[in-house]
């Protein structure tokens, strides 16, 4: 009957009847005044019970879709508003393509500056620690939870920061996210009546600042050097705001906040009552000396501590955690209450138990070693295409390089354009707000990278730029 299948849909025979007719009622398909073929044949057509096909019939004449002339038939209703079927739109007229470089997907070498080696993560003990979770977890584990996080994970995270960085906190500080753009999105929403400014490194990465000024904070973009935020460009102002750094490895620069500047910026906090968010994202990877102390060791009571374990493990845990003096922390943790939410009870349990068995640290200490070679190796390759050309800045540290290429030999860069060359990677302008003042600089992840890949890399930023000098 007009094409119905009673195979095709979901739920019973009748259900889906009745939803065939109303759509194609209502979309004008059947109009007006038609009649419908009697119950009997209908039931034949399509092979059903002919008491399946009465109920229908009934049930949209209660709805006003059918009517019914005793002794003549059952009809399409009138004075029913239809909407038109919308046909599919035409295909388009294929237009002319930029030409095909024979470049496939896999072939691309990637300098993404924010992943880390996940070859090297280690899934197979991994999943040993989910899996007696799973087997031998208490309830609570598999719960909503408490909603600063899992007591013994906030505990195992206390007494690691002490250990590895000096930080002094109780559990009853720490509130565990889902990341740093969850951090941030907490932070943002616990204060928007207190603060309406951010102050934010200017280069730097923009979903934080993004994040702020959605709830309509003012963004304050604050120049950075080779010594960190400027913060002598922080104007002088009677209302209290958020500093937001990255003090131990500011990306992109890779630049150290100066002690003179964190002095500086601490003091400035006090008579200002602003509040510092230190996002501390990668310091655990310092390739020569030793690991910078964070800033939250000089003001306890006016920085909050953001860290992660997205570089030092893996992005897809999607754990992180905040350090929050306590007079902010009560407002903090209502928060988190009100909106809702939550980070994954099985992994916070996981994660405690894998870094009480000291597998974080091991973990660390062999990905440090990784990333060092790669960093030398890459220093290497670049002076070795470049010579003087280029100039490597920022300190040794991390997953990712800042190269100066110099404009007087190769001009004005659009990087743009690099892609057809099967190179992806980031210029400062991708991280500034104020564009165009950066010109020749680039960011090189390397974290992700096996040295042959950083080498052809290289050569194919070479070939580009040669061809587009000046």
């Amino acid at each position: 009957m007009f094409g119905f299948n009673p195979t095709a849909g979901v739920g019973s025979i009748t259900k889906q009847l009745c939803a065939y007719l109303r759509e194609n009622i209502e979309n004008g398909a059947l109009a007006p005044g038609l009649q419908l073929p009697p119950t009997r044949k209908a039931a034949q057509e399509l092979g059903i019970a002919r008491n399946i096909v009465i109920e229908v019939y009934e049930q949209l004449t209660a709805e006003g879709y059918l009517f019914t002339h005793i002794g003549s038939g059952t009809y399409i209703a009138e004075d029913i508003q239809t909407s038109p079927v919308r046909l599919p739109p035409p295909p388009p007229v294929p237009q002319s393509s930029p030409p095909d470089l024979g470049m496939k997907e896999n072939e691309y070498i990637d300098f993404d500056a924010g992943t880390p080696d996940l070859r090297h993560f280690p899934r197979r003990l991994w999943s040993k620690y989910v899996r007696e979770i799973m087997e031998n977890g208490q309830d609570f584990v598999f719960d909503y939870g408490d909603v600063q996080g899992n007591k013994v994970f906030r505990e195992a995270i206390a007494r690691y920061v002490y250990r590895v960085k000096g930080i002094r906190c109780s559990e009853d500080q720490i509130i565990i996210t889902s990341g740093t753009s969850d951090g941030a999105l907490l932070l943002a929403s616990s204060f928007s009546a207190l603060f309406r400014t951010v102050y934010v490194e200017e280069p730097t990465i923009g979903f934080i600042a993004d994040i702020f000024q959605r709830l309509s904070y003012e963004i304050y973009p604050v120049p950075v050097d080779s010594q960190g935020m400027v913060i002598n460009e922080i104007p002088n102002s009677d209302t209290s705001g958020l500093i937001i750094l990255t003090p131990s490895h500011q990306y992109p620069t890779g630049s150290i906040l100066s002690i003179q500047r964190r002095r500086q910026v601490v003091k400035l906090a006090e008579a200002t009552r602003h509040y510092i968010v230190e996002d501390d994202y990668n310091s655990e990877f310092r390739h020569k000396g030793s690991p910078i102390p964070p800033l939250q060791i000089l003001a306890p009571s006016r920085v909050i501590y953001a860290g992660t374990f997205s570089k030092t493990l893996s992005p897809a845990l999607r754990i992180g955690f905040l350090i929050v003096p306590p007079a902010l922390i009560d407002q903090v943790v209502q928060t988190r209450i009100d909106l809702n939410l939550s980070t994954s009870g099985i992994t916070q349990a996981a994660l405690a138990r894998f870094m009480e068995d000291g597998h974080l640290d091991r973990h660390i200490h062999k990905m440090k070693g990784i990333y060092k070679k790669r960093r030398i190796f890459l220093t290497e390759q670049c002076q070795r295409l470049f010579n003087d050309g280029a100039q490597i800045l920022g300190d040794e540290a991390g997953m990712h390089v800042q190269i100066a290429f110099r404009p007087e030999l190769y001009g004005k860069i659009d990087w743009h354009q690099i892609d057809a060359y099967g190179v992806r990677l980031s210029s400062f302008d991708d991280y500034a707000r104020n564009k165009g003042r950066h010109p020749g600089k680039i960011v090189l992840g390397y974290g992700k990278l096996k040295e042959e890949e950083i080498g052809e890399g290289l050569r194919r930023i070479h070939s580009f730029i040669e061809k587009h000098k000046l």
